[in-house]
């Protein structure tokens, strides 16, 4: 860790998403720098998860923004669907960015910016 960086701890919430799947959430709390800044969602890509985006949660949360990444359903620490851990629809995807994002509003009174 380089000197004068203020590294901050994330933390793990579970959001309800369709047919009784669970999306991981990391929060990145922002650094002790007051902004305006909204909140960040990003979002992974095939074969990973949530901590793919540590790196940049971190650099982010320590100019002042609020982050958080997601797990897909079937990946990470979300709840796996045995019979469909492949392929999911369109539908199933954009219904768990939708509560994720939902869940973000609530607790932040801000829509967050999408990065993928």
């Amino acid at each position: 860790m380089s000197s004068g960086q203020n590294y901050t701890d994330n933390d793990v919430f579970f959001v309800n998403s369709s047919e009784s799947i669970k999306i991981e959430v990391l929060h990145y709390s922002p650094a002790n720098i007051i902004s305006n800044y909204p909140p960040i969602l990003f979002i992974h890509g095939s074969n990973i998860a949530a901590w793919a985006w540590d790196n940049f949660c971190r650099w982010f949360s320590n100019k002042g923004h609020d982050c958080y990444a997601m797990s897909f359903r079937g990946h990470g620490q979300s709840t796996k669907t045995p019979k469909k851990d492949k392929w999911w629809s369109l539908n199933e995807i954009t219904n768990d960015i939708s509560v994720v994002t939902d869940a973000i509003i609530a607790r932040t009174g801000d829509k967050p910016v999408l990065v993928g």
